[in-house]
């Protein structure tokens, strides 16, 4: 793909227009886990196609899972009931965060002495509090750079699953759900169990809830107590299924924002409106600006259409801390609604392949929209943006929510455009069948 995208703006009529939405990225790197923690074949359908899930794919294999595809749709896995072989190598989860926070709780189950590292970005995310609690429980990890960061060395005469030395630990709720999500995971290997406390409070919350639902569904009782304290106790064991991966609510978000600046009706097929994914009310905060949004239960979607005048869109001020990933979408659209949009809950943003908020409140500004900025929120003075070439700081949602202001307006260019690969790599041909 070229080096710079123009994303070519849509024409609007009044039949609906419909695009069918991958597996979700967050739900298919869960299931992988899972299953591979299983004793025995799960089968995973409609897996996430992303660079993340492949590197998680490629790390599991490097660890003696098996996969086989089959029909070129489905995924079997054999997975090893956590009774995995002495492992010395390098494991690298490239710049994907989930990946990396989910090998990390992994790697302490594996028997030898390796390290696990990543790309330059993903070297200075924070890992502190995770890796910390791997100790506590009985892990032995040497940072090799910086502390609390990636890479690490893991060296484990014995997995923790055989020597756990704890089954409490506590851990800052502010910083990263996936920190909890990871622990969570590898709980039911453990043969104390596990309690964790919350410190603080728990960001994106239904990150968790997607963690406890897929828990469920693999045999496995985790009790949330609040966001105050998870529990799972000891002597569960997950059970190997076939498990349907949920279409991604974070993909649907561009789609949906697209119909509110433009007018077009677009239905997003492939979602269930009763998802536990956070970003599924997405298409609610557009219904709150003014767009028709109709959900369809049986068939499973969902369709927004915008006013025929973007310039009729309701400014809003709008919580996001659990729904993170679809805020640089709103605050797109949020340029096209004359008057002033609030975003909160961003704590969590500028931890992230880049720091999204000065990214946003940069290419906004390229487009000539104003976007002041605080420890955790985002006000968008709407209005008419202008056209503008956009850099994505190797930031897959960048290329993403700013894609959805080029349907509208002429002349606006995406660079590396390849970066959606991490999340979304069918990304550029599904917004061209709306063309």
């Amino acid at each position: 793909m070229s080096k710079i995208y123009q994303v070519q703006p849509i024409r609007v009529t009044e039949n609906l227009k419909s695009v069918a939405i991958p597996g979700s990225k967050s739900d298919t790197n869960r299931a992988l886990v899972i299953a591979s923690l299983a004793k025995g074949k799960s089968r995973l359908q409609g897996i996430s196609e992303s660079d993340d899930s492949r590197l998680l794919i490629k790390a599991l294999q490097q660890l003696g899972v098996k996969f086989h595809t089959v029909n070129n749709t489905d995924l079997e896995i054999f997975g090893l009931g956590a009774e995995f072989k002495p492992f010395f190598g390098e494991l690298n989860c490239g710049i994907a965060g989930t990946t990396g926070r989910f090998l990390a709780a992994i790697s302490a189950l594996v028997p030898g002495n390796f390290i696990l590292t990543g790309e330059k970005k993903m070297l200075e995310r924070p890992m502190l509090e995770l890796l910390e609690a791997l100790k506590q429980l009985g892990c032995q990890i040497d940072y090799l750079q910086n502390h609390g960061c990636l890479p690490v060395r893991f060296v484990n005469p014995e997995p923790i699953s055989k020597i756990q030395k704890t089954s409490h630990i506590r851990l800052k709720g502010n910083i990263s759900s996936q920190f909890f999500t990871a622990l969570l995971l590898i709980a039911p290997t453990l043969p104390l169990g596990l309690t964790i406390e919350v410190i603080g409070n728990q960001v994106s919350k239904s990150y968790i809830d997607m963690t406890q639902s897929i828990l469920g569904q693999f045999g496995i009782e985790m009790l949330n107590e609040n966001y105050r304290r998870y529990i799972i106790r000891p002597g569960q064991t997950y059970q190997t299924k076939t498990y349907q991966v949920e279409g991604d609510a974070s993909g649907c978000s561009y789609f949906w924002g697209i119909a509110a600046i433009t007018g077009q009706a677009i239905q997003v097929a492939n979602i269930d409106p009763n998802s536990v994914q956070g970003d599924i009310k997405f298409a609610d905060i557009l219904g709150q600006m003014g767009c028709q949004v109709t959900k369809d239960f049986t068939q499973k979607t969902i369709t927004v259409k915008g006013p025929v005048n973007c310039q009729q869109l309701k400014p809003i001020t709008v919580d996001m801390e659990n729904m993170p990933d679809t805020a640089q979408t709103l605050a797109v659209v949020a340029a096209f609604a004359p008057g002033k949009t609030k975003i909160t809950g961003l704590s969590t943003l500028k931890d992230k392949e880049t720091n999204r908020l000065v990214a946003m409140q940069t290419e906004l500004a390229k487009m000539q929209i104003q976007a002041d900025l605080g420890p955790d929120w985002m006000l968008i003075h709407g209005s008419n943006p202008k056209a503008a070439e956009i850099c994505t700081y190797n930031d897959h949602r960048m290329a993403m929510s700013f894609a959805v202001a080029g349907t509208k307006i002429p002349g606006i260019k995406i660079q590396n455009p390849e970066v959606v690969n991490k999340s979304f790599p069918e990304f550029w041909t599904k917004l061209e069948s709306l063309v």
